[in-house]
């Protein structure tokens, strides 16, 4: 039985948003390779190849909910020039952003808040785009997520979303039990699949739906985590760290093979509002 809940997902953030900082900079999400770029620049392409397919604007007001660290929110207000609202469950990772905000000059065009995705009330027709990355896997009502993006955009608004997903037909033997240990693992309240998401969002008023498999692109993603596990420092600290945090990093071999089998997938949405 998946037994995660908020606090543990809050809690879970707020112990290693440090951690993730330091194995992966700014960006806590997938990256995209095209060719031979580092981990750095791969993560970069992600943000860039979701933006070109959403077809977002200079200037829009954006909405980032699951910010992490700030990463997108700060790329989208330097390179669009955009003003963004990110939303983390995490006061850590608030007050991290918001360092590096001001490090970076960017308060003026980037705040961050204290928000529980699973309870979004921003008002209606407030952003001209949502942009989400590996956040909807921890909520627990995605449906209703997705209709409360629809409400919070301004018509013809777009949202711009990455997600785990599982895979479709779901095989209920051992793929199953992968994907369920790895949702354990790694604090996702659930996944969709394709149809998931696509029927979510032609059901909250959204047209103009893209959605691509990108796996091939992202699943490097895990080879290189499982090599960061067997750096010196990191490998002093393992055994410092709690049971749920072991049982995180475990999920880095999983993901991987779970990919690899096709168990999950890795999709990239674009959709706009009718």
């Amino acid at each position: 039985m998946n037994t995660v809940n908020i606090n543990a997902i809050r809690s879970h953030y707020d112990r290693l948003s440090i951690f993730y900082w330091f194995l992966w900079g700014e960006h806590i999400h997938h990256g995209f390779w095209r060719n031979g770029e580092s981990p750095e620049e791969a993560q970069v392409h992600l943000i860039e190849e979701l933006a070109n397919r959403t077809r977002m604007q200079r200037g829009d007001k954006v909405l980032d909910v699951g910010c992490g660290l700030g990463g997108s929110s700060f790329w989208l207000a330097r390179k669009l020039n955009c003003s963004v609202l990110g939303i983390t469950i995490s006061p850590v990772q608030k007050r991290l952003a918001e360092k590096r905000a001001r490090s970076l000059g960017l308060s003026n065009r980037v705040r961050f808040v204290v928000e529980d995705a699973n309870e979004l009330d921003l008002g209606t027709e407030s952003f001209d785009a949502i942009w989400s990355i590996e956040c909807s896997e921890h909520l627990f009502e995605k449906e209703r997520f997705i209709r409360n993006c629809a409400r919070m955009l301004r018509p013809g608004g777009v949202l711009a979303l990455c997600t785990w997903l599982t895979a479709e037909p779901f095989s209920p033997s051992a793929n199953s039990t992968l994907v369920v240990k790895i949702c354990s693992g790694m604090l996702c309240a659930s996944l969709g699949t394709f149809n998931d998401y696509i029927s979510w969002m032609n059901g909250s008023g959204f047209g103009e739906i893209r959605a691509d498999d990108v796996t091939r692109q992202v699943e490097k993603t895990w080879e290189i985590c499982q090599d960061i596990l067997h750096r010196p420092m990191v490998r002093a600290v393992l055994p410092l760290m709690g049971s749920q945090t072991r049982e995180f990093i475990t999920g880095f071999s999983e993901m991987r093979r779970a990919y690899r089998e096709g168990a999950m997938l890795y999709g990239m949405f674009s959709a706009r509002k009718t």
